[in-house]
């Protein structure tokens, strides 16, 4: 029932539902018990779509069905959200217009992007930190900007790609002066300048639509081992593909696509959003999308369960056990559901059979 519940939210917020399945949405949601919201709840939780899912419930005027506690944790995130990413955007406004004055060409990435240009709201879209790609050579000049703004380099979260740097308000940033991804590939025009919605500079440079979804499946399946599928990351793709599905060209996707797997990720993810939201693919990848079956609500939540508790791995049963036997862990593990572990194994098979499918372009 949890699962049924997370589809009818999920549904609100990304799909069009008629008359006969709001009604049954709202008896469905009306008659949950109080541990089937809790569950619910968590997934939502786990996914980071909580505030995205109270925008929506208030701007569908579908709040009546939800419990009031329910529903106050819901807004309390979005509200929590919202506040946080007002910060990120005054922050950012100044390191842009530090960076500019330096003549700086900095890129921005993910979160930021797509909180102020592609979702409903500024506070739908919960992001832990600011993600920029700066020029190799350009990286002392932009570490002054941010040293200008009174931000500190954190050393111990420096990697050979990135540097982390923060302020006293806990911002934090994520700097890359390597991207591996389109290494070679930049004569391309990997990227656009465009007016940004709610930030205050007169324009943002970001990745093109082509390059922005490769990036977003990049990274979605490098985390994989960590995080498992993350619906919130599989929402990110839709509200892309929602304002820029008809500018991508397959060629140009051919050339900026790392690895089969991601396409497969890729088809995969457009027939999930299709077959549960009703989201169109886009036209030039219809065809080719066709071949693939898509990931379920089911597989994608039992990977995010599973994957946190690091199973089927040893450690994992080492830790299911220990939490079995009243072990008090370290930090909190989502509950996972009966059928979890058979189903794992249901889905590898999937998998495997997706990944020997030919991809025709």
């Amino acid at each position: 029932m949890s699962t049924t519940l997370v589809r009818h939210l999920l549904r609100l917020v990304l799909a069009n539902p008629h008359t006969d399945e709001l009604e049954s949405a709202r008896l469905d949601l009306k008659s949950a018990t109080q541990s089937q919201w809790q569950q619910a709840l968590e997934t939502l939780a786990l996914h980071r779509l909580l505030p995205l899912v109270a925008y929506s419930l208030e701007k569908r005027g579908f709040t009546d069905p939800i419990p009031p506690a329910v529903l106050e944790g819901l807004q309390a995130s979005y509200r929590q959200t919202l506040a946080q990413n007002t910060i990120f955007l005054l922050s950012l406004a100044g390191i842009l217009r530090a960076m500019e004055a330096r003549k700086l060409h900095p890129v921005l990435w993910k979160g930021i992007v797509l909180a102020d240009s592609f979702y409903p709201d500024l506070g739908t879209r919960p992001m832990t930190d600011i993600d920029f790609s700066i020029p190799g050579d350009e990286l002392e000049e932009a570490i002054a900007a941010f040293a200008s703004l009174g931000f500190v380099k954190r050393d111990h979260m420096t990697t050979e790609d990135a540097i982390y740097v923060a302020n006293a308000m806990g911002v934090y940033c994520d700097v890359h002066h390597r991207v591996r991804l389109f290494e070679g590939k930049e004569s391309m025009n990997l990227t656009v300048d465009v007016p940004p919605q709610q930030l205050q500079v007169p324009t943002f440079r970001i990745l093109e639509p082509n390059a922005m979804l490769v990036h977003l499946v990049f990274h979605l399946n490098g985390h994989l081992n960590e995080t498992g599928l993350m619906l919130s990351w599989i929402l990110d793709i839709a509200f892309v593909l929602r304002q820029w599905g008809s500018s991508l060209a397959p060629a140009r996707l051919q050339q900026l696509m790392p690895e089969k797997r991601h396409w497969v990720s890729l088809f995969r993810i457009l027939r999930f959003l299709e077959a549960e939201f009703d989201e169109p693919i886009p036209e030039c990848l219809a065809a080719s999308a066709r071949n693939f079956a898509p990931f379920t609500l089911g597989e994608i939540l039992r990977q995010r369960r599973l994957t946190m508790w690091e199973l089927p791995h040893w450690r994992g049963w080492l830790r299911l056990g220990a939490s079995r036997l009243g072990i008090e862990l370290k930090r909190g593990y989502p509950t996972l559901q009966g059928d979890d572990l058979l189903g794992w194994v249901t889905d590898a098979a999937t998998a495997r059979r997706m990944a020997s499918y030919p991809i025709s372009q």
